[in-house]
């Protein structure tokens, strides 16, 4: 335990250790690109197939990064799997009365079709986040960077979408935090603290289906706790 704690110091005050990669800044270039088409999105009125546009071309984006990049490959198919199982836990959500969708165009089980894309496309950045804080870091790292970073970068995403016209939340239990349910932020961070560590299964089919799960378990325990709190 002492060594690998001696290593993951000498790792952190290593320079190089901080260097970017090859695979980072493709993977930073087209998270770059996701928060330019977000913010055309959030800033303009934008007609709500463009939504659907955007996460399409973005989707495509990440698989060119990951038929280039092996580092993220798998986290890439993982975040593919457990996007498309979390529409299941995403009606949970609408059935509570929490979520709410305006009505626009296709819908699967309540969500808007282009869902499961956005969450592969998040689930893939926190998820290689992860792993390359772990390289650097170690794991205690690994876990909270992406828990932290999640609550406040989620966070952005869901106020923008609430101006955007793009969901909101009508009623949550407790405490709405802004125009999020705290519920939600604290769901967010469980998440994505638990998201490192099915990665590095490096099992992506299993570690989506197991991830999907994980979502589910953080969204409904954290509703149902909050609920208990604050009716």
């Amino acid at each position: 335990m002492r060594e690998t704690l001696d290593a993951n110091a000498e790792g952190v005050s290593d320079p190089k250790a901080w260097a970017l990669t090859a695979t980072d800044r493709r993977v930073l270039g087209w998270l770059g690109v996701n928060l330019l088409v977000f913010g055309h999105v959030v800033a303009f009125e934008t007609p709500l197939w463009l939504t659907y546009a955007y996460n399409g071309l973005l989707y495509a984006i990440g698989i060119g990064v990951a038929l280039r990049s092996p580092k993220i490959r798998d986290v890439f198919v993982l975040g593919s799997v457990a996007g498309v199982l979390e529409v299941g836990v995403d009606a949970f959500l609408v059935s509570t009365g929490s979520l709410v969708y305006p009505d626009s165009l296709p819908m699967l089980l309540g969500s808007p079709l282009y869902m499961p894309i956005a969450w592969a496309l998040v689930v893939t950045y926190f998820g290689y986040f992860g792993r390359r804080l772990d390289e650097i870091a170690g794991p205690v790292a690994a876990t909270l960077g992406p828990a932290v970073t999640g609550m406040v970068l989620v966070g952005f995403f869901e106020y923008g979408a609430h101006y955007a016209g793009i969901w909101s939340y009508a009623i949550a239990p407790f405490a709405m935090l802004g125009h999020v349910p705290a519920f939600i932020v604290v769901a967010e961070g469980v998440m994505f603290a638990a998201l490192y560590w099915v990665v590095r299964l490096r099992r992506p089919l299993l570690g989506g289906v197991g991830f999907a799960a994980v979502i589910s378990v953080s969204y409904v325990g954290s509703y149902a706790l909050f609920s208990a709190l604050g009716g």
